[in-house]
């Protein structure tokens, strides 16, 4: 990944920076001159993140309004905000506590009393993973930083705490009280076979591609013969939040800019004399979305 583990060469805050990463770690540049002309639309997207949640809906309402004319049954489009990669957050919390409190053989809590919490925490963390996986497959949620694996390994936890349970641990429950225990048991069970399907459907769409490059602008049209109304749509969008930005913070811009070429230059996707050749460019006077 672009500068991943790199600190800052003008002291910009780690949140910018983690932004500028996620960006460039997907961007897959074809070229020197591709990831150089991009370094102005990377900079304005880390620079606030509602720009790039705004980027986001523009490029998934244009998809929307060029399938539905295709085809009025297409599967929706969906797109990501702070408000879903907090829920993704929640989820593997909840994923870990639901594993916690079987698998931790130590502790206060007997599986009498762990269990049924513990099969509600992986239900609830299975719901949210299947609400967050078309985001996640098409790239908006958190580019391809988020693998199917992950609904893999949950559901591996939760049926090896089921087992655990069943086989190691049954004995600490109170048989005239059992139904709270098999409730929770079988909650985490569901839950772990939950995740092991959609980690079979999540990773069709990995393999696919349609998270990083110009796949992730694209990969959900349904006849790609429509993306050049996508690419005019996204233009419009930079035709008019590009100068903006520049226009709200023009100063914070052209030093996010010099992050990205910093990173761009320590990923070796662009040499030193690159770098600096375009150091002091102006930005561009008329902003587009990259096509390559």
């Amino acid at each position: 990944m672009a500068g991943y583990g790199h600190s800052s060469v003008t002291g910009l805050d780690d949140r910018s920076l983690g932004r500028i990463d996620l960006l460039l770690f997907d961007a897959d540049y074809p070229d020197v001159d591709t990831a150089l002309q991009d370094a102005w639309n990377i900079a304005v997207l880390a620079s606030d993140p509602r720009l790039r949640d705004g980027h986001d809906r523009t490029r998934a309402e244009a998809v929307r309004t060029v399938n539905a004319r295709r085809d009025p049954s297409a599967a929706r489009v969906y797109d990501a905000s702070a408000r879903h990669r907090v829920a993704l957050a929640v989820a593997m919390v909840l994923a870990a506590v639901a594993a916690g409190l079987v698998l931790t053989l130590t502790g206060k809590l007997t599986l009498q009393d762990s269990l049924l919490p513990a099969g509600a925490a992986a239900t609830l963390s299975a719901a949210m993973l299947w609400w967050l996986e078309p985001r996640r497959a098409n790239g908006s949620l958190w580019g391809s930083r988020v693998p199917s694996v992950l609904h893999l390994v949950c559901g591996a936890l939760w049926l090896l705490a089921a087992s655990v349970a069943l086989l190691v641990r049954w004995g600490e429950i109170d048989a005239n009280h059992a139904l709270p225990v098999t409730t929770g048991l079988a909650l985490l069970t569901l839950a772990g076979v939950a995740a092991l399907v959609l980690w079979r459907r999540a990773r069709a769409a990995d393999l696919a591609g349609r998270q990083s490059g110009i796949a992730r602008v694209t990969g959900d049209l349904v006849d790609q013969r429509d993306a050049g109304e996508v690419f005019a749509a996204l233009d419009a969008w930079w035709q008019s939040a590009g100068p903006a930005a520049l226009r709200a913070d023009a100063a914070r811009i052209r030093r996010v800019r010099v992050e990205v070429l910093a990173r761009l230059r320590l990923a070796r996707t662009i040499t030193d004399l690159d770098e600096r050749f375009v150091l002091d460019d102006p930005p561009p006077t008329r902003w587009s979305e990259r096509r390559r």
